[in-house]
């Protein structure tokens, strides 16, 4: 049959009904209730053999340009490399198939559907009974929400709401998806946020995701946002997505957590934030099986330093020392505190005793080489510190890991002070 010359509309309903191998009063049934949308017909090389009055008015193409074209001329997401052999195998099988995508009309205009595909046979040949319900509804719903929308399955948009497209400098939908196929090509890799891979919608959904978060880069300033995602499911294979901008409220929180965790004064961590990190350090070198060094510095005779020079220019000293001691322990496992007064602590990971004592002893002679006047110190002419050391091999506790520290940190206090004491065990 030549199916250049074919004419559905000449085509009696029993006639198809017969050759579909679909229930009979059951498809006329469902003709019937949708007989006012859009009803096409494409052949086995996806060109279109028949189109309905609707689909004439709604795309705005004559009849004879419409029966010229393919699917993929109208469904900007239409994939006519999947549609082999095998799709049609599988078509045949499930003589029923729901697609969502997009239409484009001769001016442009788009139209977010659903397109219910009949596998039909009539003459030894198959063809794609199609019948569409536009869906524009939804992207005008869509459209006057104040957050983020889009409509996903996860590897592709359907649907993005006009607030999304001007975040990322696109005036309309098609320019788009022309260059970027999902939002997810924006997620930024960070731990704690969701990232750009297959499953990250189905991730959002799921209730241990309750609080998903994306982090995005705005294409047109460089901002950093964070997005609170949500997902819900809408109908087959498909999702509502929701992302509300979070970005100040993290800042706000962050600065929170920092202002709790973190010294006013010299911007080290906190005495608080110590207590919680030497257990999980502790039990890190445990599941390891490596080291950690935990180190105390006391600055000397710092009481007689602020009856000498006052407690203004004492404050300066804590500055300074903390800010050496950050220069000198500043990997991403190392962590300094200010444990109170005028003691500091440190804990890192020991790639080698000898190089952890020999940091620490760099560390006070850079102290006293900051040349601070100390002339109550009898130790040196300037301000110095006494420091303490010992290594935990993943056995000992946080008590005796403190203790063993705190005895260093007094037997170099004995010794004359500016020095370094290292305990000769590994508790």
């Amino acid at each position: 049959m030549n199916t250049d010359t074919l004419s559905f509309p000449k085509i009696e309903i029993d006639q198809i009904v017969s050759s579909s191998n679909l229930g009979g009063s059951q498809f006329i049934n469902y003709m019937i209730s949708h007989i006012s949308n859009l009803i096409f017909v494409a052949d086995r090389n996806n060109r279109l053999v028949y189109v309905n009055d609707a689909v004439i008015k709604k795309y705005q193409y004559t009849k004879e340009e419409l029966l010229n074209m393919s699917i993929s001329d109208i469904d900007i997401h239409f994939d006519i490399s999947a549609l082999d052999d095998a799709y049609w195998q599988e078509f045949a099988h499930k003589k029923v198939v729901q697609i969502h995508s997009i239409h484009r009309a001769k001016d442009w205009s788009l139209y977010p559907v659903l397109i219910n595909s009949h596998y039909l046979e009539y003459e030894g040949h198959a063809y794609n009974f199609g019948i569409v319900e536009d869906q524009s509804y939804i992207q005008q719903l869509i459209n006057t929400q104040e957050d983020f929308v889009v409509l996903t399955d996860g590897t592709k948009l359907v649907m993005a709401n006009s607030k999304m497209l001007n975040f990322f400098g696109y005036k309309d939908f098609i320019t788009f998806i022309s260059e970027h196929k999902c939002i997810c090509e924006f997620f930024l890799e960070e731990d704690g946020y969701i990232h750009n891979e297959p499953t990250w919608v189905a991730q959002v959904a799921s209730s241990r995701h309750a609080n998903a978060k994306v982090k995005i880069q705005n294409p047109r300033t460089n901002e950093e946002h964070v997005f609170l995602v949500r997902a819900s499911a809408f109908e087959n294979y498909r999702f509502v997505v929701t992302f509300t901008d979070i970005t100040y409220e993290e800042k706000y929180k962050t600065t929170l957590e920092h202002l709790a965790i973190t010294d006013a004064m010299t911007q080290l961590f906190n005495r608080g934030y110590f207590n919680k990190i030497m257990p999980r350090e502790i039990n890190r070198a445990k599941r390891n099986k490596s080291q950690i060094a935990f180190i105390m510095l006391d600055v000397d005779f710092f009481k007689l330093y602020n009856d000498t020079y006052g407690h203004q220019n004492g404050d300066e000293v804590l500055v300074s020392v903390a800010s050496t001691i950050q220069k000198y322990f500043n990997r991403a496992s190392d962590f300094c505190f200010r444990l109170g007064g005028e003691e500091f602590g440190i804990i890192c990971a020991v790639d080698s005793i000898d190089d952890v004592y020999q940091q620490t002893e760099e560390l006070r002679i850079a102290i006293e080489d900051l040349h601070i006047e100390h002339e109550q110190n009898s130790a040196s002419n300037y301000v110095t510190v006494s420091i303490g050391i010992s290594i935990c091999g993943g056995l000992g506790s946080l008590e005796t890991l403190y203790s063993e520290t705190d005895a260093e940190l007094y037997r170099a206090k004995g010794s004359g002070r500016n020095t370094v004491s290292m305990a000769l065990k590994v508790v």
